[in-house]
């Protein structure tokens, strides 16, 4: 029986819709798009992100992406932690503020909603930016003030109306709730307590009184790719248990060289793989982190770059290298954390090598690593070594962003945050170099075997080319 007009027309918008939103389901596993099913012709449009209207061309005042980026920042350096809670609020923040301009001039599709409300509401920018960044930023990170920030940002000099800014208000803070809703059962908020294992090789604490770090974190809901286990390394040297490996000649290889060049003592590791070694650290609390060095070489790249980039393009720049970041922690805590290789760090390793089943080492009870805190105190990443989290980072960053630019080649002046690198800046000439040096900082450092940098490098670079070819936000 041929369809009435009225089914033609509801078959016809069902399909617009279907095509317009895109399969999220597909694209983000087990996420169910919830963005607004309602026509706007050509709203969906995929237009070219550096090129926006004259409305957008001709407004006054800085970036308000960026603000919130500075913003984000500061809160990690107040609030401290591991990696995973700080990727985790730098995707809420991200893709919140994504899906904010997303809904003002379409660069893409969202990532999971969109206002129908805010659609080239161009004055209504900055603002609904501010409100969306604020109110992410508020859930990731509840036990800092933010309130200074919102004023401070309100306050900078906006086309915005008194309309605009309710509206804003409103809008943006409406798609920062719905994601963090969205989030709501994640899996972040496990605490369930992990029991070490003493036998040689696994990770025991290095620190008296310091917790594991996030000994749960690998089974957080990824937000793009496939299953938290989807890139397990294989087994350091193919080794199945703890005590193969330990005996193997790869691990002695590994060991001898991280307790020469990474010992805090070291009189062979030169002035600029010390410097190395500082510069990619930020490990202490009241620094910015591992991953907040990832957004600033960002912003640094941006300022060289792209000075007069729109919000439109920074927020997408932003809001997928937070998806990557967010998801390569993930990946990089599975392996640490969600196999029988929680492995030791070299501080144990070395400590205890007079028991680790390998003729080739030799201990040493009063090792510690070069890496230390402000007040000189050496010291140890409170989870296993295998496989590094900065590396995984680093590498991860690497990709999106030699995807984004479509080369590799753009070359910076990094900085850092360490209190041990304070001033420091370095000359990278290009995006993977960057990652080559954190990579290896971590030997010099004294808290990683190379293996592990390998393998993390390897899991970075498999995250950034899944999630840039899965296009999350088009």
């Amino acid at each position: 029986m041929p369809k009435s007009n009225g089914s033609r027309r509801r078959a016809r918008t069902a399909l617009i819709a279907a095509i317009a939103i895109g399969s999220l389901a597909a694209l983000v596993p087990g996420q169910a798009a919830v963005a607004e099913e309602t026509e706007v012709p050509g709203y969906y449009t995929v237009n070219p992100v550096e090129s926006v209207p004259a409305e957008v061309a001709d407004k006054k005042g800085p970036d308000h992406v960026l603000f919130w980026e500075r913003a984000m920042l500061q809160a990690t350096r107040e609030a401290g932690g591991i990696a995973g809670p700080i990727t985790r609020g730098g995707a809420l923040l991200n893709i919140s503020v994504y899906d904010t301009v997303n809904s003002i001039y379409p660069v893409g599709k969202p990532y999971l909603s969109r206002s129908r409300d805010l659609y080239r509401q161009y004055g209504a920018l900055d603002p609904a930016i501010d409100y969306a960044a604020y109110t992410a930023l508020k859930e990731a990170f509840p036990t800092v003030n933010l309130d200074d920030d919102l004023a401070a940002a309100l306050a900078l000099p906006t086309s915005a109306t008194a309309r605009d800014r309710e509206l804003g208000k409103i809008q943006g803070t409406k798609i920062a709730k719905a994601l963090i809703s969205h989030r709501a059962t994640d899996g972040s908020a496990d605490t369930t307590p992990y029991v070490p294992n003493l036998a040689p090789g696994h990770w025991r604490p290095t620190t008296p009184g310091v917790p594991a770090g996030g000994p749960n974190w690998g089974k957080v809901k990824p937000w793009v790719i496939a299953s938290s286990d989807q890139f397990r390394p294989a087994k350091p040297g193919g080794h199945e248990t703890a005590e193969a490996l330990l005996s193997s000649d790869i691990y002695a290889d590994a060991l001898n060289e991280v307790k020469t060049l990474g010992s805090a003592n070291s009189t062979v590791r030169t002035a600029d793989q010390t410097q190395i070694a500082r510069f990619w650290a930020n490990d202490v609390n009241g620094s910015y982190k591992p991953t907040g060095q990832q957004y600033d070489h960002t912003m640094v790249v941006l300022n060289k770059y792209k000075p007069k980039a729109s919000s439109f393009y920074t927020g997408k720049l932003f809001g997928v290298l937070s998806i990557a970041l967010a998801d390569a922690a993930i990946v990089a805590w599975d392996a640490k954390w969600n196999t029988d290789f929680d492995l030791w760090r070299p501080q144990s390793a070395v400590q205890n090598a007079d028991n680790d089943y390998n003729a080739k080492t030799v201990g040493d009870p009063n090792w510690l690593p070069t890496s230390k805190d402000a007040n000189g105190v050496h010291f140890s990443p409170p989870f296993p070594a295998y496989q590094s989290g900065h590396s995984t980072f680093g590498a991860t960053w690497a990709g999106i962003m030699k995807n984004w630019f479509g080369t590799d080649t753009m070359p910076y002046e990094g900085t850092t945050d360490d209190p041990n690198a304070r001033g420091v800046t370095r000359h990278l000439s290009s995006f993977s170099s960057a990652a080559a040096e954190n990579a290896i900082s971590r030997v010099y450092n004294g808290v990683h075997f190379r293996f592990d940098t390998v393998a993390g490098v390897n899991g970075g670079k498999k995250v950034s080319s899944y999630v840039w070819n899965a296009r999350p936000l088009g």
